[in-house]
């Protein structure tokens, strides 16, 4: 079987991921006929819209320029009614309906902005992904989610507090860009969790091989992926997999677990045999 189109992508250099591309050649896994070439077409569109209400080089007019677009214009918003669709996570559905979770209607954006060689990068803020326009002086913080908003220091710290109650205490840290792969592996992250609620085995597999593509050396995704494979019936791919993952970090720090979960697939495998 020839590789998927999206795990060919991660094997480039980082920074030379392209978000909408990935983004698309994911949403085949559960849309296989998704016109790639069509959805490029519409981002270059709304690209052009912006571009057309000539929004100078500042942060704030070019952020004021993308809210106008796809946000006033196109009605691009957050679906708060059913935030758990994992529609909310495939490129394709986010632009047939608008609506979309943080981090999909964030991959928008960034998309357009890559489009007009924009400085907009993603921001990793736990709980809630954002996008933050550059210039030389400052940056602006905007959330596609909550209609395109421009967001302060202390909004993030209040995000925080409702989404971890405290648990979590804020840090700068929070607000530097993150590149293509760690918002892929995030939008991948909120896929698996959907599917596994809902017990979508099929769906929640198809997804952790996606992570694996994105993070190869993580080894939770192995033992995620071992472990729906055993839900699937399928303890032999179970035992390919973790085993690959051993000849891949004979160090692993959770070699010692994996090795166990190896042996009981094994007596699995000899009492079915």
């Amino acid at each position: 079987m020839s590789p998927h189109p999206f795990d060919i992508a991660m094997r480039l250099n980082t920074w030379d991921i392209r978000l909408d591309c990935a983004a698309l050649h994911l949403a085949r896994d559960a849309y296989p006929h998704v016109p790639i070439t069509a959805y490029l077409s519409r981002l270059d569109q709304l690209a052009d819209e912006v571009a057309q209400t000539r929004p100078g080089l500042s942060a704030v007019l070019r952020y004021r320029a993308m809210r106008e677009v796809l946000v006033e214009r196109h009605g691009l918003r957050g679906n708060y009614d059913d935030y758990y669709d994992p529609d909310n996570s495939y490129l394709n559905r986010v632009l047939d309906r608008r609506l979309g979770i943080p981090i999909s209607l964030s991959i928008v954006w960034l998309a357009v902005a890559q489009r007009l060689k924009w400085p907009v990068y993603g921001v990793g803020l736990p709980g809630h992904f954002l996008v933050r326009f550059d210039d030389e002086e400052r940056f602006v913080l905007a959330d596609p989610f909550g209609e395109g908003r421009s967001l302060t220091i202390e909004d993030c710290r209040r995000i925080l507090d409702h989404h971890f109650e405290g648990r979590l205490r804020f840090s700068p840290s929070y607000l530097l860009p993150v590149d293509a792969r760690a918002v892929l592996a995030r939008m991948l992250n909120n896929l698996r969790d959907i599917y596994v609620a809902s017990q979508n085995w099929p769906r929640a597999c198809a997804v952790v091989r996606r992570l694996l593509a994105v993070e190869p050396n993580e080894g939770r995704h192995f033992q995620d992926l071992a472990g729906l494979l055993c839900r699937l019936g399928d303890a032999r791919g179970a035992h390919a997999c973790l085993s690959a993952y051993l000849r891949r970090r004979p160090d692993a720090p959770d070699r010692a677990d994996v090795r166990e979960k190896l042996a009981w697939l094994e007596a699995t495998l000899a009492f079915l045999n």
